[in-house]
Order: structure tokens, then C-alpha cells, then sequence
């Protein structure tokens, strides 16, 4: 039997007027069509109404980017699927996977064929199917640099390693100093001060300028040095692996981070 796929993109955009057409639509489907929709905003109830009586299987995929955004996304993933779950599965999962979002279906099947459905897993339970790391978004790395987090800082520095050459990353921290260097000494108070001069997102440019107050001159500057050093000994500079040289680099960013804020430091007479 042939059958026919028919797309509906951005249905957040369906004027109010053509709402009613639409559903009807859905109502008729046949056996035959293939209706698929795509959506990034709020869909209409009579529509979700109509998806519904159709038994329209909803597939996510929502942009997640922060580590808590991650960890409730696997932990509502984990619930369709209709497990129970110790308190730290979700985060266990999130960590591991990092950025590969399209590997949680597979550990779902996964989890699900080993212990059933309905089962309550454990960390131990999820560790034994999670396999290898995987990838890494570049602001888990700098949020732990900025942070002076350096145990994590250097945990997401080697799963970046697996898919990144080290000059890759280099290039990655040079950047983020180099967008604190760009607003040094221009007088900038707000991210929006900072969005003028950097462009890009105002969640971007607070990020930006916050590090850029904690560090003040003094600390962009030695972060630049720190970096243009590991530059030459990545390219024969020195006699070390290319990991080591990453490593001290990000441990001595690392420190950098964690120090007190400029503004804020106190001296005893």
C-alpha cells in the first residue's frame, strides 16, 4: 500500500482563523498519511485536543543547554518511560552524556528490557548501560574554569580531548579571555553595556562580564599569558604531551577563577 507523508511545520504559527480547518484535517486523516508536526511554541488545545484523539505519538526535542536543563529533561524522560528512579539518576545520566542527546532513547530500551517496565532503578542499576562518555558542550568547560572548579574543569577538559584536537580548545579558552579583554577598561557596568560591544545573547555577555569583574585587568591578562605559553609548547614549545600541557593550562585557569573577586578583596592594616 503506498503512502503519503505530509509535513506541517511551525504550527505555533497557524493563524486563528485556519485553526478549525486545520483540526478537521486531523479528524479525517486516513490510514494512508503520514501527518507529521513540528513545533517550537505553544500548540492551540484544540489541536493538542485533536492529536490526541488521533493518538499522535509526541516526540521531544527541546534545545537543552545548562546542566539543570539536562538533568530534568533525563528525569522526565525517565518518567515517561515509567520508571522510578533513586534521586541522583537523573544527574548521573545527564553528566555521562553530556551533550548527546539522542543517546538516551537507546539506554531507555536499554534499562527497560533489563529490569522491566515500571522497575525502580538505582545509580548502580543505570552506570552498568551507560558506555562511553559522551560529548561535551564548550560551557561546561569554561562555566568550571570561570567557576575555579578545577576537578571538574579537568573531568570535561578530557572528555572534550576525545572529539577535540587540544589547538581546538585552546582556541575555545582564548576566545572567551579575548571577549574580557574587548570590554576591559570601556567603562561596562550591565550585560547590556556588555551586549553593545560583544553582540550575541544578554545571558552570554552577563556571563562574560561577571568573570571579567572577578578577574579584573590584572587576572585577563594573566590568563592571556597562561595561554600563549601553552600555544607554544602545544606547537614543540616544550617537551610534553599535548594532554599535560592542557592540563596544567586548565588547572592554572582553574585557580585564576576561584580567586576573589578583584573588587571585593579586603586588607588588614
Amino acid at each position: 500500500m503506498e503512502r503519503k507523508v505530509v509535513v506541517l511545520r511551525h504550527l505555533q504559527d497557524l493563524l486563528a482563523e485556519d485553526v478549525d480547518t486545520f483540526v478537521a484535517a486531523i479528524d479525517a486523516c486516513i490510514e494512508e498519511v503520514d501527518l507529521v508536526i513540528t513545533s517550537t511554541g505553544r500548540v492551540v488545545k484544540a489541536v493538542s485536543d485533536a492529536c490526541k484523539r488521533a493518538k499522535a505519538e509526541t516526540i521531544g526535542a527541546a534545545v537543552v543547554s545548562n546542566q539543570n536543563e539536562r538533568i530534568k529533561w533525563v528525569e522526565t524522560k525517565l518518567v515517561e518511560a515509567g520508571f522510578t528512579y533513586s534521586p541522583d539518576a537523573g544527574r548521573v545520566i545527564a553528566s555521562w552524556f553530556g551533550g548527546d542527546h539522542a543517546r538516551i532513547a537507546g539506554l531507555l530500551a536499554t534499562l527497560t528490557s533489563a529490569y522491566g517496565e515500571g522497575a525502580k532503578l538505582s545509580r548502580s542499576d543505570i552506570e552498568v548501560f551507560l558506555g562511553e562518555a559522551g560529548s561535551v558542550a564548550p560551557w561546561d568547560l569554561t562555566d568550571a574554569v570561570d567557576a575555579g572548579d578545577s576537578t571538574k574543569a579537568l573531568l570535561m577538559l578530557h572528555r572534550m580531548m576525545g572529539d577535540s584536537h587540544p589547538l581546538q580548545i585552546l582556541a575555545l579558552l582564548a576566545n572567551r579571555y579575548a571577549q574580557m579583554m574587548k570590554i576591559d577598561g570601556r567603562g561596562v557596568r550591565t550585560a547590556a553595556d556588555a551586549v553593545e560591544i560583544l553582540g550575541g545573547k544578554e545571558f552570554t555577555a552577563r556571563k562574560v562580564l561577571e568573570q571579567y569583574q572577578r578577574l579584573g585587568s590584572a587576572g585577563i591578562s594573566r590568563a592571556i599569558s597562561l595561554i600563549a605559553t601553552a600555544d607554544l609548547d602545544l606547537r614543540g614549545g616544550k617537551d610534553w604531551e599535548p594532554e599535560l600541557v592542557m592540563e596544567v593550562l586548565v588547572a592554572r585557569l582553574s585557580r585564576l577563577g576561584g580567586a576573589a573577586p578583584q573588587r571585593a578583596r579586603a586588607y588588614k592594616r
